[in-house]
């Protein structure tokens, strides 16, 4: 099914979030450190889950070095619930936000949820710059 990359420094949660989304037929890789990832490993990925605190790198840290490389969903899982890290996590580039603890069931459907609107592939040409197209109406 999917490539999902999931970055935690609690080991027995990132087995948990392995064994979850296997079970529904994706490929998991975890890494305990935002210093682990790799430009390649970023890029495989089709939906990155990341923690936000860690040690060293923090996840608003690695979601900002990465978010250059790949378009894919980005959700952060976070036992920060308090609305600043929220809106400061959605600003920098995440798709969404789950507050942990989080209920494993609800993590499958927003991966799920993701991955079916299509997130990912390359970035856009010039990343910052948005264009609308409006159709044209016709009388």
């Amino acid at each position: 099914m999917a490539n999902i990359l999931a970055v935690d420094d609690n080991l027995e949660l990132c087995k948990l979030i392995r064994t979850t989304l296997e079970r529904d037929g994706h490929r998991v890789e975890t890494r305990q450190a935002g210093g682990a990832l790799t430009e390649a490993l970023c890029r495989w990925a089709d939906c990155i889950l990341l923690d936000v605190m860690m040690p060293g790198e923090d996840g608003f840290a690695v979601c900002r070095r990465i978010r250059s490389l790949t378009e894919v969903p980005i959700l952060f899982l976070s036992a920060r619930t308090d609305e600043a890290a929220v809106l400061e996590g959605l600003g920098i580039g995440a798709d969404d936000f789950l507050s942990k603890p989080f209920r494993v069931a609800e993590l499958r459907a927003r991966v799920a949820a993701h991955l079916r609107r299509g997130g990912g592939g390359p970035p856009p040409p010039h990343p910052g710059r948005w264009a609308c197209y409006w159709p044209q109406r016709t009388p």
